[in-house]
């Protein structure tokens, strides 16, 4: 098996716990007024699957349930307050470990180990500057026309849930690749007024001194005996759009010939599975010549000339213009 291809899975493999997210969507919805019956229209989902430990969804029919609430539901704030039900909720070892863990760096490494187990439609991966943690945040299953959606609700659930593990707020900087929303009362009041829109990527900064406060509730032994419980079960690595990224990253200019053989798929399957993912290859070769850009710009402060260079362009005014295209700025714009 191809590296590549190595313990992943798709928005169509049921492997999500339909007593977590999916129980606290119905249960949010229902409060708030919504029809039951409407709300699983379409998603192949039976409402006493619930309550039932034992039983699993796809993403792609928890990305249809949350569909089915965006139109039942009034208001803005539904994505909110599913948020700030993820943690601790209904995800237990997983929950206890992040709980017990010695600080937020103890904690973001959890997180990024176990992500499958609580946040499978997002992954992310971090570097440091000078002062700050950047965390530049991407969709891990094709997500599609719920990526805010869910933008919302994860962002909503780490902040609430640092704001519980070190009992005060962390004052996080958030960059959103989507214009301002008319409904910002709801960002400001639950993820603060450090907010930046219409940006090129999506991105969580802190300052690294937050990193290393021990949390209230820090346990090395309880800690410990969670993350025993959670390795006794098979880890799935990664989403698969989170793995093709990963198979890009360092081969941006691969064509999707290459890439697909390297999945040990047929072009034509490769195609059909992008299809499925919400995902055209053009979009994430972009996407990651966008975040290699920005973090040899701002991070590494290069020049043109050694980012354009390093970046594999042939010269300087090819490189410009493919950031500009990519980005809406210009790499001097973007330097600042």
């Amino acid at each position: 098996m191809k590296n590549a291809q190595r313990n992943h899975v798709g928005v169509d493999v049921k492997f999500m716990p339909a007593h977590q997210l999916a129980a606290s969507l119905m249960d949010l919805a229902i409060a708030r007024g919504a029809n039951k019956d409407r709300l699983l229209r379409g998603t192949q989902i039976f409402y006493q699957d619930m309550k039932s430990g034992g039983t699993l969804l796809s993403p792609a029919q928890l990305l249809r349930l949350m569909a089915n609430v965006r139109t039942q539901v009034s208001g803005y704030d539904c994505s909110f307050l599913l948020g700030r039900r993820v943690f601790p909720g209904n995800y237990g070892h997983i929950s206890n470990a992040l709980l017990h863990s010695q600080d937020l760096q103890d904690a973001l490494r959890l997180l990024y180990v176990f992500r499958m187990q609580i946040c499978p439609f997002l992954h992310a991966y971090s570097y440091r500057d000078n002062q700050q943690l950047h965390l530049v945040m991407n969709d891990a299953l094709g997500c599609g026309d719920q990526w805010q959606f869910l933008v919302e609700s994860y962002l909503t659930a780490f902040v609430s849930a640092t704001r519980l593990l070190l009992g005060r707020r962390v004052p996080f900087h958030f960059d959103f690749p989507f214009a301002r929303p008319r409904h910002i009362q709801e960002y400001e009041e639950n993820l603060g007024f450090r907010l930046n829109f219409s940006q090129p990527l999506l991105r969580i900064r802190l300052d690294v001194q937050w990193l290393n406060i021990p949390f209230i509730q820090q346990s090395k032994s309880l800690k410990w005996h969670a993350v025993q419980q959670l390795t006794q079960y098979e880890q799935i690595n990664c989403g698969f759009v989170e793995a093709l990224r990963n198979s890009l990253r360092n081969k941006r200019h691969q064509t999707l010939q290459e890439t697909a053989l390297s999945f040990g798929m047929s072009p034509a399957t490769f195609k059909r599975k992008l299809k499925l993912h919400n995902i055209r290859f053009q979009q994430l070769q972009d996407e990651l010549g966008v975040q290699q850009a920005i973090h040899l710009l701002q991070v590494k402060k290069l020049n043109n000339e050694d980012t354009a260079s390093l970046m594999a362009f042939s010269d300087v005014p090819n490189f410009r213009r493919a950031v500009k295209r990519w980005t809406g700025f210009t790499p001097s714009q973007l330097r600042l």
